[in-house]
């Protein structure tokens, strides 16, 4: 029962929803109550509140049950880990999210803490951010035995050495529009290459888990719409910031994702493209299941919830070539569970019409997919993971 109870507050901490803000401080609780006495593997997840954060660390409850099977506990108490050393100190390992935004020394000064509470226990930091990059990785390297990603450049030599914009996406589009790139805030650190861990991404979040979990195949119905094709060109703060529409100033997600809706908007002259408007998550779910291609631009990194809400809907992923990365979660096999574009979006149409007129192809493609996601969430790899980091203490 606890294991239920523990993925149904979790789920509930995820939930945006404001009816749920006043059982909060009770959740918490109930999740960061004392580890229980007993030979367990004892994993303090110290997390962040983001619907983005929890995918890394929601798996370890909803699958509470197997992984006692391997003799592991969770507990969970929020950043930066406050009035919170019971647990710290009776953890085997302690699992580490961050916000986005630290003050000089702050990280530094959390993880140290942790370690001079509990010396013996390996500490691993969970970077949720977007890009492929490890930011963080110098100003946490000298307190972590690993820094876990949900997605890595196969490349590791790119981690090695220092790098002249904020992310591998920001160097190629950057020069691609003639932007002026933003010099990166956070500096190399070679040593952490041996460090570097998958950690789980989308596929785990809450809504994506539980829907993949409640169908055994996609969607079977008619597939009436081409392409479903809906992003934002840019988020409000860029706007905010003068950076969209602002010459050689233009951000190069904004300059990114207005290549993909120039192309999008060409192409619904001769597709039925679902980009036009806003509409509901429910309606948006129901047009993917009516697709039978999801045409998914990068965002601010490679992964995008839209590739999973496609493997899940049974729209073929359609998507610029991801050969250049890995994921724990591999839905990225071109040809076989997602069909790869230029990242200049030079072959989109060719191959849109390529793809529209082999629906029995499209269907094997999203089936091997979803196959792929199920195969993910029931094998080794999240117990794997998890022997890793605990570095097979109890």
């Amino acid at each position: 029962m606890p294991a239920l109870i523990d993925t149904s507050a979790i789920t509930l901490l995820d939930d945006g929803r404001r009816r749920y803000e006043p059982m909060k401080p009770l959740l918490r609780s109930w999740l960061s109550r004392r580890f229980p006495a007993g030979d367990h593997k004892r994993i303090l997840l110290v997390h962040v509140d983001d619907p983005i954060a929890w995918p890394q660390f929601y798996p370890f409850y909803h699958y509470a049950a197997r992984f006692a099977e391997q003799g592991y506990v969770f507990r969970t108490t929020p950043y930066p880990a406050l009035g919170a050393e019971h647990l710290v100190k009776d953890a085997s390992a302690i699992f580490v999210q961050s916000p986005y935004a630290l003050a000089d020394g702050e990280i530094e000064r959390v993880l140290d803490g942790l370690r001079r509470a509990n010396p013996g226990a390996p500490i691993s930091y969970f970077d949720w951010f977007a890009p492929t990059d490890v930011r963080f990785a110098d100003r946490v390297g000298d307190h972590v035995r690993f820094y876990a990603k949900k997605a890595l450049l196969l490349d590791r030599d790119y981690y090695r050495v220092p790098q002249k914009t904020h992310t591998s996406l920001e160097d190629y589009y950057s020069e691609a529009f003639g932007l002026v790139p933003d010099r990166p805030t956070w500096d190399c650190r070679p040593d952490i290459v041996e460090r570097l861990v998958l950690a789980p991404g989308f596929a785990t979040a809450p809504v994506l888990l539980k829907g993949f979990d409640r169908k055994s195949t996609p969607a079977a119905g008619p597939r009436t719409i081409d392409v479903h094709a809906r992003f934002a060109v840019a988020p409000a703060r860029l706007h905010a910031l003068g950076r969209v529409g602002a010459g050689e100033r233009t951000h190069w997600y904004a300059a990114m994702r207005q290549q993909a809706r120039d192309k999008v908007v060409e192409l619904s002259t001769r597709y039925d493209i679902a980009w036009e408007g806003k509409v509901s998550r429910a309606e948006f779910m129901a047009e993917m299941e009516r697709s039978q291609l999801c045409f998914s631009p990068f965002g601010f990194g490679e992964l995008c919830w839209r590739d999973l809400e496609a493997v899940l809907t049974g729209a073929v992923l359609l998507k610029p070539d991801m050969s250049h990365l890995e994921c724990l979660c591999d839905i990225y096999r071109p040809g076989e569970t997602y069909v790869p574009v230029r990242w200049d979006l030079a072959d989109l149409d060719e191959t849109i019409a390529r793809m529209l007129a082999q629906p029995e192809e499209c269907r094997a493609i999203a089936d091997r997919a979803f196959a792929a996601v199920k195969n993910y969430l029931a094998g080794p790899k999240l117990g794997a993971m998890l022997a890793t980091l605990s570095g097979g203490v109890s």
